[in-house]
């Protein structure tokens, strides 16, 4: 990664442009502007954002909102407040006078977004606490729950050149059962990395752990935008997604986006880790990849993408070490590449989509696919090495009519294997977390999601989730866990395989969350979830009844969705 980052720096020499930080991921707009894009019935320019590739920087999102149409929209009033909240929450860049606090406590909340801050032509600085305390109760463990977070954000520009974002924050959790099985299986709580257990329990009281992200961003002209840094991304336009998504830990990355005529291309350069021992007190080996996601507005309404990216590890049984410089080019296609090289590394490709239409709706899909053959393919015989994955889904807002119900169904599947490779070093996977869908391969899954907001600080948001996957028992690999490597002689079949093949287990998940937002992101929350898993094997069966209240404040949805 060192070649990253001196490419990186190199760019500082370059004529710089305005620059902001970025929207942090799951934050309360994420919603909003995909919800006011819908609303107006076109797409996003690229140069304003892209809902696909979320980077959303905080300049373009206030240029965007103080601008926007409301000709036609039919915004409620509702809607005004929200329009409100992303102004306030980009006050550093929105033209708007509400952002202002109408009180000041000795310098502190001179705006509503910001427990201190300093603006002056060359310089911003904003600092402000994140916090996260919940306590639940668990009927599976027959216990309290809780998770204590306090940590700091702080994030600023210099010039109007250089942005910078960085936070930090202890973390405490006394897990549910789902998650606590998670961390028996995987050794890592879902997107962290190293953890605290006490030494003397089978069964931890508690698991501590520090979680941080950091990066610089800089403009070398007015289509490139460059982001590098510790964190993660997210790229797809359902719930779920198949590219990459935020469920693993933080890691180290360069992004860059270009964004030019109706064209928005990003480039993801990172570093993974496999998982250590934490009692062996050493680092963890590292593999690479390297991802592209180009797409276009077709039209006012249709946009279009492809995507590809690489896994692979140099650091054992190479002779060179360390990232390999062949997928530093950013506009060639990988998989000449990686059989010119006669590697093993695992290349991914895959195309989305979404489409606007009568002012309601946006209908969206990915199609990937890792590996096949044509011929096995027409044959429909199940040859385990047919791996591909399909997503579609629809966005209804002000469903049925009624003001600020916003619906969402969605549909994902993964064929056995989908990700998995001959070589382990390879897994699509950081630090045993998966760096695209949290239920790895082998199921089908189907999503409902509902947003009502019947006042300005009320919202419900309530969450269904059901999925068939085949498990794996006793050694066995029937597709699901992408970190194990296969070789024709492991394989329990060749022919016949077919999704949720293994052992069978049913996943239902329901939950309905009441969130009042007390102030500018200062949350309360009251959520009940219900967890239910049925399987041909007993040991897999559970039920779970999860109730919580939570205090968050500058701090997302802490969610468990697997």
């Amino acid at each position: 990664m060192r070649v990253i980052a001196v490419a990186t720096f190199l760019c500082v020499s370059i004529i710089l442009r305005a620059q902001s930080t970025y929207i942090p991921l799951g934050s309360y707009s994420m919603h909003q502007l995909e919800r006011l894009e819908i609303k107006s019935g076109m797409l996003a320019e690229p140069h304003q954002f892209n809902t696909t590739s979320k980077s959303y920087q905080r300049h373009r999102i206030a240029n965007y909102v103080d601008s926007f149409n409301v000709v036609g929209c039919k915004l409620s009033a509702i809607d005004y407040f929200n329009l409100s909240y992303l102004q306030a929450d980009n006050f550093e860049f929105s033209n708007s006078q509400s952002p202002r606090s109408k009180r000041s406590y000795s310098g502190f909340f001179k705006t509503k977004a910001a427990c201190l801050h300093h603006q002056e032509k060359d310089f911003t600085i904003v600092i402000n606490p994140i916090t996260l305390l919940q306590n639940g109760y668990d009927t599976r463990l027959k216990k309290t729950t809780s998770i204590n977070s306090r940590g700091i954000e702080l994030r600023g520009t210099i010039g109007h050149k250089v942005g910078f974002y960085t936070t930090f924050n202890d973390e405490i959790l006394v897990p549910t059962s789902w998650v606590y099985e998670f961390y028996r299986d995987h050794k890592a709580v879902p997107g962290q990395g190293f953890t605290k257990v006490p030494s003397t329990d089978s069964v931890p009281k508690y698991i501590n752990y520090s979680n941080a992200s950091g990066y610089i961003t800089l403009q070398p002209n007015r289509y490139i935008d460059l982001q590098f840094g510790h964190g993660s991304n997210f790229i797809g336009n359902g719930y779920r997604t198949f590219y990459l998504s935020n469920f693993s830990r933080n890691h180290l990355f360069l992004r860059a986006n270009t964004r030019i005529w109706k064209i928005n291309y990003t480039n993801i350069w990172g570093q993974m880790y496999d998982w250590v021992n934490p009692s062996q007190r050493q680092l963890p080996k590292r593999h690479y990849y390297a991802t592209t996601h180009a797409n276009i507005n077709l039209t006012k309404k249709l946009n279009v993408g492809l995507f590809q990216t690489v896994s692979f590890q140099r650091d054992s049984g190479y002779a060179n070490g360390g990232y390999d410089l062949e997928y530093l080019n950013p506009i060639i296609f990988f998989k000449p590449i990686e059989n010119g090289l006669n590697s093993p590394d695992k290349t991914i490709l895959g195309a989305d989509f979404k489409y606007l239409f009568g002012h309601r709706f946006q209908l969206y899909g990915q199609a990937v696919i890792s590996e096949f053959k044509l011929q096995e393919l027409l044959s429909n015989n199940g040859w385990f090495g047919n791996k591909w994955a399909t997503q579609l889904g629809i966005k209804y807002v002000d469903a049925l009519g009624i003001k600020n119900l916003d619906v969402q169904l969605e549909n994902n599947v993964a064929r056995p294997y989908m990700y998995t490779s001959f070589n382990a070093l390879n897994a699509y996977v950081n630090y045993n977390q998966n760096m695209a869908h949290p239920l790895g391969a082998n199921f089908y899954e189907y999503i409902g999601i509902l947003r009502y907001q019947p006042t300005n600080r009320i919202s419900f948001k309530g969450t269904l989730i059901y999925a068939i996957y085949g498990n794996d028992t006793n050694n066995s690999n029937w597709g699901k866990n992408i970190s194990i490597a296969y070789g024709t002689s492991t394989l329990p079949q060749l022919y016949g395989n077919t999704i949720a093949q293994g052992v069978k287990t049913t996943l239902l998940m329901a939950d309905l969350l009441t969130s009042y937002m007390i102030k500018h992101n200062l949350f309360i929350d009251v959520q009940v979830v219900y967890r239910k898993t049925d399987s041909e094997i007993s040991n897999f069966n559970t039920r779970t009844i999860f109730v919580n209240g939570t205090l968050r404040w500058n701090f997302a949805e802490r969610r468990w969705d697997f």
